[in-house]
């Protein structure tokens, strides 16, 4: 027996029309998507991408985003995330094979490679599941306090793991029906092919059902991806290899444009903010870790790091003004420690964006009346009130305070 994959067994040519229909309408939707979020970036400030940067980035993308030593430090949902991101991008890869085989007429998945091909997609999409599976129990379960629980949080765990457990199905029907020598190579499908021997939902009647709901809440996945929190899997290794990863500590004041000039960070609008740091409020996970570590928000200020790249974020849409959306209690109360800047696993400067609003949006809010005029008088005066040198020691008459210019042995006194 010949060992290769028929990649659509048992669908007609109309069913396969279809198919290509949904796909082509899905990419589409997922490029509108992208070019959206690419335009309000670049409205922003054209900031110069440093190739130097990107060249030192390769190690932290390493790190972060391959190993992810960020989100392992919590231990749980860091296993549950590795599961996912590594079953996900298998699984990913493992479909461009087939659209590779299929559509460019390229014989790869054949003989041995097919095999071993069918054995690593179970095992990862096992993986895959498991942490979904673990994502829900979390949030279910409140084990995680920091974590937002919208009901879109929800419907993405289940749509992940739905369109999972629909390719199982697929799989066992098939194997079930064309009974092949090598099905045992796909553990998971093979002792679903058993169970389904009997069946009467999951036969080959029904196999255009489950392989066509599969497929549609595939292509509805890559559809909403552009327009929901989903957009960091593309974002967040967009922010690591191209944003400068700076230590806590390390503010950058100035940014190099593209016209070659420095431009000083003053941000009183959202399109006063960079394209880098605009595209770094799209990379937010919503994870929380800021918000665990800020003292501020510990102590229960307003402040909440993560609070201020969603704003950010979520107000790209036009030219608003800062102060519309971000109070000057919150800016204020930033101690600038870089806990946050720290704990983010994609890399956020929330420092960097908190400053240059700093700067920019808020001056006249950040102090009240006086204490800018005292900075003002100590900075002209070297005294917080103002007063002039001639009346500098005013304040000591008829105190009988004894100075160096009344004694007979100065240097003694001194």
């Amino acid at each position: 027996m010949e060992i290769e994959r028929d990649t659509f067994w048992n669908i007609s040519s109309d069913a396969q029309i279809v198919f290509y229909i949904l796909a082509g309408m899905s990419i589409i939707a997922f490029l509108y998507g992208f070019y959206r979020r690419y335009r309000l970036w670049n409205k922003g400030q054209r900031e110069k991408v440093e190739w130097k940067h990107v060249k030192d980035n390769i190690g932290y993308f390493f790190q972060f985003a391959i190993r992810q030593t960020k989100v392992q430090k919590d231990r749980m949902p860091g296993v549950m995330h590795k599961l996912v991101a590594y079953g996900f991008i298998v699984l990913f890869i493992g479909t461009v094979l087939v659209f590779i085989d299929e559509d460019f007429k390229i014989p790869i998945l054949q003989g041995g490679f097919y095999l071993v091909y069918e054995l690593v997609l179970d095992l990862f999409g096992i993986a895959f599941l498991v942490g979904l599976a673990g994502f829900l129990l979390i949030r279910g379960g409140n084990f995680r306090k920091r974590l937002l629980r919208g009901k879109m949080d929800y419907l993405f765990l289940i749509l992940l793991f739905v369109i999972g457990v629909g390719g199982y199905i697929a799989e066992g029907i098939r194997l079930s029906e064309t009974k092949v020598d090598y099905a045992h190579w796909s553990p998971v499908g093979y002792v679903l092919s058993l169970l389904f021997n009997e069946s009467r939902v999951f036969k080959g009647d029904t196999y255009l059902f489950w392989w066509l709901t599969h497929s549609i809440l595939a292509f509805i996945l890559i559809a909403i991806t552009p327009f929901t929190k989903l957009f960091h899997l593309f974002t967040a290794p967009l922010n690591l290899l191209l944003s400068p990863v700076k230590r806590s500590g390390d503010f950058q004041v100035e940014s190099a444009m593209k016209d070659g000039t420095q431009r000083r960070r003053n941000v009183s609008h959202i399109y006063d903010f960079t394209n880098l740091q605009l595209l770094s409020t799209d990379a937010c996970t919503e994870c929380g870790r800021c918000d665990h570590v800020c003292p501020a928000n510990l102590s229960g200020k307003d402040l909440a790091p993560r609070n201020i790249v969603m704003k950010i974020r979520d107000n790209m849409q036009e030219n608003g003004p800062i102060s519309s959306f971000i109070s000057a209690e919150e800016l204020k109360q930033c101690t600038s420690c870089g806990a946050c800047v720290e704990a983010c696993p994609v890399s956020i400067n929330h420092i960097d964006l908190i400053l240059s609003m700093r700067r920019g949006a808020l001056p006249d809010k950040l102090l009240n009346p006086h204490a800018g005029e005292a900075m003002v008088n100590l900075e002209q005066d070297e005294n917080i009130w103002g007063a002039p040198w001639s009346e500098r020691e005013d304040w000591a008459k008829g105190l009988n305070i004894p100075v160096l210019r009344d004694t007979e042995n100065p240097r003694k006194e001194a």
